[in-house]
């Protein structure tokens, strides 16, 4: 008898999980969607080294497992993603598998290796949430590559989107993904420019440097 390879076989919620969700690059596609709805093209653009091949049949293997939702209309080229509520369930998941990798398996970027943006600020905000007792009302906005971010704190968790929020924000940043990056790895500020009340921008620089203390050394 031939054994599915893509079944564990075992009676463990996690194997079953693990056969719904477990393929190459299918958390990570499920990890850039936690921000809000993308195109195909705003996935491949994360998703550095997949094919367009593989992205296809990742996208539809979680459309048919119910955790994502596709928008579709009729005369209308753009096809977007989004998570469905069960996609929505996973998203505590993948928070706690990015703390763990901070905490037991960073390292800085190696020479050509892809860095997105959103994930550079996706572990910005889980160590200012995790290791900062700062947890006062705060509105960012951070213009980078010509997208979007906002990073909020509600008085409780520190939260991360790609929608605007309605509340003006208290700091502004502009950069290119690149001088981010530096800004971030490096300290330089050539080709930054921080906006805002001079307190809330101290406040901004500091924070920004907590994941100095959650990250793997």
């Amino acid at each position: 008898m031939t054994r599915n390879v893509r079944t564990y076989e075992h009676f463990c919620a996690v194997a079953r999980a693990l056969e719904k969700l477990g393929d190459r690059w299918s958390l990570l596609v499920i990890r850039d969607l936690t921000s809000g709805p993308k195109r195909f093209t705003d996935l491949m653009g994360r998703l550095g080294g997949i094919t367009p091949k593989t992205l296809s049949q990742r996208l539809h293997d979680l459309e048919e497992a119910g955790v994502i939702d596709v928008d579709r209309e009729a005369g209308r080229r753009e096809v977007w993603y989004r998570l469905s509520p069960a996609g929505e369930d996973v998203g505590p998941v993948i928070d706690a598998l990015r703390l763990w990798g901070m905490r037991h398996a960073w390292r800085l970027p190696l020479d050509g290796e892809p860095v997105h943006p959103e994930h550079l600020l996706r572990a910005v905000v889980s160590a200012i949430d995790t290791a900062s007792e700062d947890r006062a009302p705060a509105h960012w906005h951070l213009a980078i590559g010509g997208e979007g971010y906002y990073v909020e704190s509600d008085g409780r968790h520190w939260s991360y989107t790609m929608r605007a929020p309605a509340t003006p924000p208290d700091v502004t940043l502009t950069a290119s993904a690149d001088a981010f990056k530096q800004f971030l790895f490096g300290g330089r500020t050539d080709g930054v420019t921080i906006e805002g009340d001079p307190a809330e921008v101290a406040r901004f620089g500091h924070l920004i440097g907590t994941i100095a203390t959650v990250v793997a050394r």
